[in-house]
């Protein structure tokens, strides 16, 4: 639905608008089948909505740590130019990532680096369908390659954070949200190729 609402005309400003409201759905739905709650996964969590929201905060006021960019108003309120909901989008991607990773049979260092070049190849694929949907936009239309670096910087702190919170978990709804999105955005960008949307 998501895909052919974005792709016909009659319904893209509609479909687009709801974006901020699908991340708030898909948070709820991801975290409704968490457990265990307890304080190490409510500090982590807390962390990185926080951190997420600061860190991005810093790059669009500044431009020195993913490049220039700019929100549009798609993702709804914002604080010092930031929507809140980007704190939301950064912990539902860090919950469902350290969940992958954290079940490979291998050093810690290793989880972190296979973690953050997930990050980064999943914001590949987001950044056309973001800029089109006037999530945000790039400065020159362009994205830097500075912007994928501090992704995998900032991916990779905040899987530590989770790392070093002792936060385990199995929830049998993320890695079903990883996936759906991944390919939503692969085929939206092919569609987009094709028709020029």
């Amino acid at each position: 639905m998501g895909l052919a609402g974005f792709i016909l005309p009659v319904t893209r400003d509609l479909f687009m608008s709801l974006t901020g409201l699908t991340i708030i759905m898909s948070t709820i739905l991801m975290l409704w089948f968490h457990k265990p709650w307890n304080n190490r996964f409510i500090f982590a969590s807390s962390t990185v909505f926080a951190g997420g929201i600061l860190i991005e905060a810093l790059g669009v006021n500044s431009g020195m740590i993913f490049g220039t960019y700019h929100y549009g108003d798609i993702l709804g309120p914002k604080i010092m130019k930031t929507p809140i909901l980007i704190g939301l989008n950064w912990l539902m991607l860090i919950y469902i990532v350290w969940q992958l990773v954290n079940s490979v049979q291998t050093d810690t260092f290793t989880k972190l680096t296979l973690g953050s070049t997930i990050m980064v190849g999943y914001d590949i694929f987001l950044e056309p369908v973001a800029m089109a949907a006037n999530m945000w936009n790039w400065s020159l239309n362009t994205v830097t390659i500075q912007n994928y670096l501090a992704w995998f910087v900032v991916s990779f702190v905040f899987l530590w954070v989770f790392k070093m919170s002792n936060t385990n978990y199995n929830n049998p709804v993320a890695s079903r949200l990883l996936a759906v999105q991944v390919i939503f955005f692969m085929l939206l960008n092919v569609v987009n190729q094709i028709s020029g949307l």
